[in-house]
């Protein structure tokens, strides 16, 4: 079991999520398995916190919702190391199905999956890529605009803030609004340079469509670099992204551990 509350800020929009979790565990080797029952009661309010240029493809269906689905996470990692990996792959899936229990329930399917593939060559150039991909399939009234997918962030695209993308209008604009498709697709190679300092070049590139099971959008591609300085609870990472096709929007982020 599993229980925890959340207060979120999104552009033009503030999220309040209680939620409550039932499961069942199985673990073996390098799997992980999950299966349980989840309930969600999440708060929608309007902030008006937009920055020049942010636009609103569709009204914010603010309101309360209680969502109830079943759902399956699923793992397996076969890294070599979980803080500093420099070998192996990982994948990750998870799906959940919101039951329609009365006549105003959000119906609907969620899917994600994550796979992340490392290689280091001669013990020192370490090659790494993360793909990731989302489909949320609504069948029946509307879900809470948190539901659905956003990018931007460390484990994203570094040129922008956490969840700051909405649905990509062009390769240099985007909306707050959530997006029902979403594509990413992270490229990093790490470099040492002196003792447990690292130096990284990273490309990110993001696909967010308002439409299920379109993967036709523009892409926000970025780009950077960062440094890396390896700690006993993983590496400590500053990174430093830019959109390619507008420099003006960059982003700077701090992590401990990896994003691959």
């Amino acid at each position: 079991m599993k229980f925890g509350y959340s207060n979120l800020i999104y552009p033009g929009f503030r999220e309040k999520k209680g939620f409550d979790r039932f499961f069942l565990e199985h673990n073996e080797g390098r799997l992980k398995l999950k299966v349980g029952m989840a309930v969600e009661n999440i708060d929608i309010s309007e902030e008006d916190n937009l920055k020049k240029g942010e636009s609103i493809l569709q009204a914010i269906n603010a309101g309360t919702f209680l969502l109830l689905y079943p759902y399956i996470d699923m793992i397996y990692d076969a890294r070599d190391d979980i803080l500093n990996p420099k070998f192996g792959y990982y994948f990750a899936t998870a799906l959940e199905y919101g039951l329609d229990y009365k006549p105003n329930a959000s119906s609907y399917l969620k899917a994600y999956i994550e796979g992340r593939a490392i290689y280091t060559f001669f013990d020192k150039l370490t090659l790494a890529t993360v793909g990731k991909l989302g489909i949320v399939d609504e069948q029946r009234n509307e879900l809470p605009e948190s539901k659905l997918f956003f990018a931007g962030g460390s484990f994203s695209n570094r040129a922008y803030g956490f969840n700051t993308i909405g649905v990509i209008e062009s390769k240099t604009s985007d909306s707050i609004n959530g997006a029902s498709t979403m594509l990413n697709l992270s490229v990093e190679a790490d470099y040492p340079l002196h003792d447990k300092i690292y130096g990284a070049l990273f490309s990110d590139n993001t696909m967010l469509n308002e439409n299920s099971y379109d993967f036709s959008g523009d892409v926000i591609s970025s780009a950077g670099l960062g440094v890396r300085y390896l700690t006993p609870i993983g590496p400590f990472k500053l990174d430093v992204g830019f959109n390619v096709n507008k420099p003006s929007e960059y982003g700077i982020s701090f992590q401990i551990g990896q994003s691959f």
